[in-house]
């Protein structure tokens, strides 16, 4: 384990929620002295290492607030944000681009105000345009708009990659960009209104009274699926070795379809459920996935997770936490 992190005080902005929890637990291991600025415990509360995790309730709007929270930090990790499913995003579209931008802001400023050296700063394949090439490298993301659905959360994503520029070029500020691909695992929002595939179809198989779900489309289009372990790995590695402002797409090179990321949950259910595909309804894109060399040639990083063994662990969290929607 690299001594990058050792006694390093970091602040992991959102550390309450899916992807910062996991986050907030792998610093730990990795011996830094970690805090969770965020609006409640969320995840952190029930952590084997909330003893080790400094919760700082932190509202993320109120910029003073955040420059008291920020003091004496060594690193930044801003994983905030205000965001939901491509119908939550559509609704929401001018409040979900302003809260971001209230909430990079508020960063921003206290990273500098506190000179504070080190950040990492969490982006979004969002980002990318609609026709985007498949897989999709780096040098798309800011050609053209941002895909319609996600667009005002894709602009705030995109300054959110400023933020990181500005601070490393005219700071000197050591500030990494990572943009996650399709993560899933424990902990993911499984509420329907707010859930993206994985979580959703976990829903539906334990969810079907008459042994059958209903998947949108031909199970056909293709997920690049990303276990959250494997994100977290990857933020890791991008501050500690590519400090340079310069956005990494964090993703898998596998593609699985949804037919067989289906067929997968039902199998570690163990339940007798039948998948009726839907070809009336829309299935989105037919690919989604990203283009990773940049992230090997710069810092190392290929996934670990096999999607079964993704998976089988996010099934197990479900299960334990009785989620049923």
């Amino acid at each position: 384990m690299s001594s990058f992190w050792k006694d390093k005080k970091v602040t992991v902005t959102g550390g309450g929620g899916f992807i910062g929890s996991h986050l907030c637990e792998a610093l730990c291991e990795a011996g830094a002295v970690v805090t969770s600025a965020d609006i409640n415990e969320g995840h952190i509360g029930q952590s084997i290492y909330k003893n080790k995790i400094r919760f700082l309730k932190t509202d993320l709007f109120d910029y003073k607030q955040v420059i008291e929270n920020f003091k004496g930090q060594d690193m930044v990790m801003h994983l905030a944000a205000r965001v939901g499913g491509i119908e939550y995003n559509m609704k929401y579209m001018a409040e979900v681009y302003a809260d971001n931008l209230l909430m990079l802001s508020a960063v921003t400023k206290s990273i500098i105000e506190n000179n504070i050296k080190e950040a990492l700063f969490v982006s979004s394949a969002c980002v990318y345009p609609h026709d985007a090439i498949i897989p999709t490298p780096e040098t798309e993301g800011f050609r053209s708009d941002p895909e319609e659905t996600n667009e005002g959360y894709g602009w705030a994503k995109r300054a959110l990659e400023l933020s990181a520029k500005y601070l490393k070029k005219y700071k000197g500020i050591n500030a990494a960009v990572v943009r996650p691909y399709n993560a899933y695992g424990p902990r993911d929002k499984f509420d329907p209104k707010h859930s993206h595939v994985v979580a959703a179809l976990i829903n539906k198989v334990y969810g079907a009274a008459d042994g059958k779900i209903q998947v949108w489309g031909s199970g056909n289009q293709t997920r690049a699926l990303l276990y959250v372990k494997d994100a977290v790995r990857g933020m890791m590695m991008a501050a500690e070795k590519y400090p340079e402002a310069d956005p990494v797409n964090l993703g898998n090179d596998r593609e699985y379809t949804i037919r067989e990321v289906a067929e997968t949950i039902i199998k570690i259910s163990g339940l007798n459920v039948k998948i009726v595909y839907d070809t009336s309804r829309p299935e989105g894109y037919e690919r989604r996935s990203s283009l990773n060399q940049k992230a090997k040639d710069k810092i190392g990083f290929e996934t670990s997770y096999s999607l079964e063994e993704g998976l089988k662990e996010t099934v197990d969290y479900y299960i334990k936490n009785r989620i049923i929607y």
